[in-house]
C-alpha cells in the first residue's frame, strides 16, 4: 500500500514492491513528518503513522511469497530472542539514508541507520530457514558468542536464493569472543534447534544452496569468530569490507568444507592496529575439492600492519586468487597475486 506525503510518494517507493509494507518502530513513540505516534503491535503497520512496535509482530502479520516487506524506521530494534525466517520471499529493509542509494558501499562507512541488535539476547541473530529472503539497508549487532546470521536446512532442504545488500555487521562493541560471528552458512550442521556454538558444525557437506552478498561491511574489534564462514553453499562475495579496529582477528573470512563454489569479489581487508589480522582468506577446513575458491580484485591489509598472510591453508587446486593486491608500508607498491596457492 502505497503512503503519499507531502514530499512525494516516498514512503509508497522505499522500497518498490508488490506486496505490502509493514512498518516497525524502534520505540513506544516515534516521529515520522514531524508528528509523534505511538507504536502497538496491536496496529495494523500498514502506514507508517500505524507502525507496530516488534519485528516479530511484523513477521508474524507477513504472508509469504507475496512479495511484502518488513520496514524498519530509523533508530535500534531490540531483539531478545532469533529472529527465524520461514516465511519465503520475505524483505527486511530500512530506510535508503539521501547521500546513498543500492550499489553505493556501505564498506565505506555508509553505516545503515536502521539498527538490529540482539546484544544480551544469548541466542543467534537471524535465522535464515526459507528460500528467497532479502536483508537490505541495516545494521546488525550480533550478541556476544553467537552469530549474526545462521543459514539453516529446514526439513533437510536447504534455504536458497539469499540476498543481502548495503547492510553492516558490528561485532566490535562488546567483549571479543571466538564464538562471535557474522555470517554463519555452517550453523546448518545444527537441524534440530538453535542451541550450540561449536565449529565442529562446518563440515556439513550436503544441501548446497545459494547466495549473494553484496554492499556490506563487517567490523570486529579484535578476537572474535570469522565474519564470515561458508559452508556447503555456492555463493557470491561483492563490493565488501572486513575491518578490525583493535585487537587482533585471527581468521575473517573462512571457506569451510561442503560441495560449494566461494566468489569473493572486489572486497578489502583493512585494520586500525598493529597485528591486527591473521589469515584474511582461511582455507584450513576447506577440503580438498579443486577449484571451490576463487578470490578476484581483493586489496588485503598492509602485511607488516595485518602481521598475517591474504590467503592462506588451502591444498594445491582448491582456490584461485586474481588480480587481487596486499599493500605494503612506506608508499612501497602492492604485491600482485594472479596464481592457485597451496
Amino acid at each position: 500500500m502505497a503512503y503519499i506525503t507531502k514530499y512525494g510518494t516516498y514512503f509508497g517507493l522505499v522500497p518498490q514492491q508488490l506486496g505490502r509494507v509493514l512498518f516497525v518502530a524502534p520505540s513506544d513513540s516515534y516521529t515520522v513528518d514531524g508528528r509523534s505516534y505511538s507504536a502497538s503491535d496491536n496496529n495494523d503497520g500498514l502506514s507508517p503513522e500505524r507502525a507496530l512496535r516488534t519485528i516479530t509482530q511484523a513477521y508474524t502479520n507477513a504472508n509469504a511469497s507475496s512479495g511484502e516487506v518488513i520496514y524498519l524506521l530509523d533508530g535500534t530494534h531490540t531483539q531478545t530472542a532469533t529472529l527465524r525466517l520461514q516465511k519465503a520471499g520475505l524483505t527486511i529493509m530500512g530506510g535508503r539514508s539521501p547521500q546513498y542509494s543500492e550499489g553505493d558501499s556501505v564498506a565505506w562507512a555508509l553505516k545503515p541507520k536502521a539498527v538490529i541488535s540482539f546484544a544480551g539476547a544469548a541466542a543467534p541473530g537471524i535465522s535464515i530457514e526459507a528460500s528467497n529472503i532479502e536483508i537490505g539497508f541495516v545494521t546488525l549487532v550480533p550478541a556476544a558468542g553467537f552469530s549474526t546470521v545462521i543459514f539453516r536446512n529446514q526439513n533437510v532442504t536447504a534455504p536458497d536464493g539469499l540476498y543481502m545488500h548495503d547492510f553492516q555487521i558490528d561485532m566490535s562493541n562488546q567483549p571479543p569472543n571466538l564464538a562471535t560471528l557474522g555470517i554463519d552458512f555452517g550453523y546448518r550442521a545444527d537441524t534440530a534447534g538453535l542451541a550450540g556454538t561449536s565449529m565442529s558444525r562446518l563440515t556439513q557437506a550436503t544441501a548446497v544452496a545459494t547466495a549473494y552478498i553484496s554492499n556490506f561491511s563487517i567490523n570486529s574489534g579484535g578476537a572474535n569468530g570469522p565474519g564470515v564462514l561458508t559452508a556447503t553453499c555456492d555463493v557470491v562475495f561483492n563490493k565488501g569490507r572486513f575491518n578490525n579496529r583493535f585487537g587482533t582477528w585471527a581468521s575473517v573470512f573462512v571457506v569451510a568444507t561442503g560441495t560449494g563454489y566461494v566468489l569473493i569479489n572486489q572486497t578489502h581487508w583493512t585494520c586500525q592496529t598493529v597485528n591486527g589480522m591473521g589469515v584474511q582468506v582461511d582455507g584450513t577446513v576447506a577440503g580438498t575439492v579443486n577449484g571451490k575458491a576463487s578470490v578476484r580484485d581483493c586489496r588485503f591489509a598492509a602485511e607488516p600492519l595485518a602481521q598475517g598472510v591474504a590467503v592462506d591453508n588451502f591444498a594445491a587446486g582448491v582456490v584461485e586468487v586474481i588480480e587481487s593486491y596486499q599493500a605494503q608500508v612506506g608508499g612501497v607498491a602492492g604485491t600482485a597475486q594472479s596464481s592457485s596457492i597451496a
